[in-house]
């Protein structure tokens, strides 16, 4: 329809179309038609039907299916010039989408929705809502009618939905890039640049971060954790609350009796503290270190330097600068100095809740044309349906080897090996590999055998290719992706093994060109990655940050007070809490583990330091924030126990280390149930 084929095109005057505009967007779908959306209608319509644009039935259609577009994208009640342009633009995506697909001649057939195409609507109520509003509109039957036989034909193709269109991995580089704005409360989308000719100077300007980005990493990162902490049910009621509850919960200790006391608390800007000398104050803002090398706090209106030496932490969360903590304190103008008694993290969101507040934006970009006016939004009803065929999907299985595969070695060929064998009977859906995929990092330089580390590199991804031969069913059926770590190219050449710039780059092509000949379906990942499954969305990491938060922890005075006492008591008197298990008194393992999944997604971001700590890639920052939450969380790193916990709704897993000794192990996930089992063999 949108096709004008061998239509010469005329210029419609704006009056001219007037009326059957009116007729059709404003007294049937509601719409109110500005001026400059006028003209612009006119000229599509004038391109797309010609002179006979009156009496070819094909005009009405087109503003029916208009209407209908603009009614889905949820755009107001007034069409304007842009609002047209993206519209169009909506509608020749979807026709464009739907070309290769033959003409549906009965109910029975169908037709597959893909990923990247359009979304089918709630189609059957709005031509209720057509049908209703017909008789307002010249020859209702004939348009009702054909209406109706449209939404049928949509109906029917939605009886079928096939998995594998909704399968995906979204690699750092192509995932929207969307942001918080917040003068205008709202998400901002930003496009990828267009300015370069050649491959050469889009995959540079990719990799060169934008300078004005890095000014916007901490002050978007703050507006997401408030906005969160600000809907949390706690914070609705001020009037008697108080989060962190160590000054007022003292005072009502002590009088019993008054039942009155106001633990009225209210998260207080930075720049309000001044000249409010002796108060109790909540601040919400940046952990970091000033200038002098003392611990200070940010937020956008200002910076304040705090004395922690009475403070006292909540239990099971890292502490370290970068991150975005709740304290609680009292404000000296004497120094300039706030003193804080209490330190928490905000409070965690479950990813319903999210999506929820932000209207169901679809934020990796996957669903809709996103464009830097509009961001297209989440089906309720498709995330239904694709619920529904995911519990039916139950035998689909997730493979997650562990992490710091080092083809370089014999033992890592045998553990894979034995780890393939049993699979190849029953091929997974996924098999995960995790790097580094060599334990020297590439760099610049021979070995021993007068071999640069570069060829080396390549012929370990070659015996790769040669073993996973061996498995037929493997290298057919399942899709193997590969996500990098420390040692591997190119990030390796500058940080020589250690940690660099997040997010890392997938392994180069010219490594794994005969891998990719070999395997049927394989994806080098970047790191880290997000995978859309269905109505899940999966975020795969490979990072040792456990080890970086107990390398930067904050010491706090009162903590290593008592720890220090403890190991002072006499050794032969036992205590209580020796006899007698408390709920609390969990495995070491456990609560390591624990802390480390409640760190990171209270808040929000997969690297919550500062970037003198771990470097960020500024313009890509989007990729690491974890807002909303994600469905599952796989979190590969070797110096944390493996885990399989879930917090808020979210499924966190660590695979760990592949080899231990000679025990090479991995986790099977079954997506459908939200099940993991940990899986180890000996070679």
């Amino acid at each position: 329809m949108l096709n004008s084929g061998n239509v010469l095109p005329v210029k419609i005057h704006p009056p001219l179309l007037r009326p059957m505009a009116y007729r059709v967007l404003s007294k049937k779908y509601g719409l109110n038609i500005k001026s400059d959306g006028l003209v612009a209608l006119a000229d599509v319509v004038g391109s797309m039907f010609g002179m006979h644009w009156k009496k070819n039935a094909d005009t009405v259609r087109f503003l029916e299916t208009f209407a209908l577009v603009w009614r889905q994208q949820e755009r107001g009640l007034f069409v304007d010039e842009q609002g047209v342009a993206d519209v169009v633009n909506e509608m020749k995506e979807r026709e464009r989408a739907n070309e290769p697909v033959p003409v549906v001649e009965s109910t029975n057939k169908v037709r597959n929705v893909t990923i990247d195409g359009m979304l089918v609507k709630d189609t059957q109520r709005v031509s209720e809502g057509e049908s209703e509003a017909a008789v307002l509109v010249e020859d209702s039957e004939q348009q009702a009618s054909s209406v109706s036989d449209l939404a049928n034909d949509q109906i029917a193709n939605e009886e079928h939905l096939d998995w594998r269109n909704y399968f995906k991995v979204i690699n750092a580089a192509d995932q929207a890039k969307v942001s918080y704005d917040p003068v205008k409360l709202t998400f901002v989308f930003t496009p990828a640049r267009r300015d370069h000719n050649s491959d050469f100077g889009a995959s540079l300007a990719s990799r060169i971060c934008d300078t004005n980005a890095s000014a916007r990493v901490f002050p978007n990162r703050f507006h997401l954790v408030r906005n969160k902490v600000m809907r949390n049910e706690n914070f609705q009621d001020m009037d008697d609350f108080n989060p962190l509850s160590s000054i007022v919960a003292i005072q009502r200790d002590l009088d019993k009796s008054s039942a009155s006391v106001s633990a009225a608390m209210s998260i207080t800007q930075i720049k309000n503290l001044l000249g409010r000398d002796g108060q109790n104050f909540l601040l919400l803002g940046l952990l970091s270190r000033n200038s002098k090398g003392h611990w200070c706090m940010e937020d956008p209106s200002g910076c304040i330097e705090i004395d922690i030496s009475q403070t006292l932490p909540t239990g099971g969360l890292y502490y370290v600068p970068g991150c975005i903590v709740l304290v609680e304190g009292i404000y000296f103008t004497v120094g300039n100095k706030f003193h804080v008694s209490s330190i928490t993290h905000p409070p965690g969101e479950k990813r319903e809740q999210t999506l929820e507040a932000i209207g169901n934006l679809d934020l990796l970009g996957l669903h809709g044309q996103t464009s830097s006016n509009y961001i297209s939004r989440l089906d309720n009803e498709l995330k239904i349906r694709l619920y529904y065929l995911e519990k039916e999907l139950t035998d689909h299985r997730i493979v997650l080897l562990g992490g710091d595969i080092f083809l370089d070695e014999m033992d890592t060929m045998q553990a894979l090996r034995k780890v393939l064998t049993p699979l190849d009977d029953d091929p997974p859906t996924m098999i995960v590999f995790h790097g580094s995929f060599t334990a020297v990092p590439v760099h610049a330089s021979m070995n021993s055998k007068n071999i640069s580390s570069t060829v080396q590199y390549r012929n370990n991804f070659d015996e790769l290719a040669d073993l996973i031969s061996q498995f037929e069913n493997i290298a057919e059926a399942s899709t193997l992706v590969f996500v990098p770590g420390v040692n591997d190219a190119w990030g390796s050449m500058v940080s020589m093994g250690a940690a660099h710039i997040l997010p890392q780059q997938p392994v180069p092509s010219r490594f794994t060109h005969k891998l990719r000949k070999v395997c049927r379906k394989i994806i080098f990942a970047s790191n880290p990655a997000r995978m859309a499954y269905l109505s899940q969305e999966i975020v795969i990491i490979r990072d040792d940050i456990t080890e970086r938060f107990k390398r930067h922890s904050v010491p706090f005075p009162m903590e290593i007070l008592a720890q220090s006492h403890d190991k002072s008591a006499n050794p032969e008197v036992t205590a209580i809490r020796q006899l007698i298990k408390a709920d609390d008194q969990l495995p070491m393992k456990v609560r390591e583990s624990r802390k480390l999944v409640k760190t990171v997604l209270d808040q929000g971001h997969l690297s919550p330091f500062l970037t003198s700590i771990r470097p960020i890639a500024w313009s890509n920052d989007n990729a690491l924030t974890l807002h909303p939450i994600p469905s599952t969380l796989i979190f590969c790193d070797t110096t944390a126990p493996r885990f399989d916990l879930t917090y808020n709704g979210c499924k966190a897993l660590n695979p760990g280390k592949f080899m231990i000794g000679r025990r090479a192990r991995y986790i099977e996930y079954n997506p459908s149930m939200k099940k993991a089992s940990m899986e180890e063999v000996f070679f």
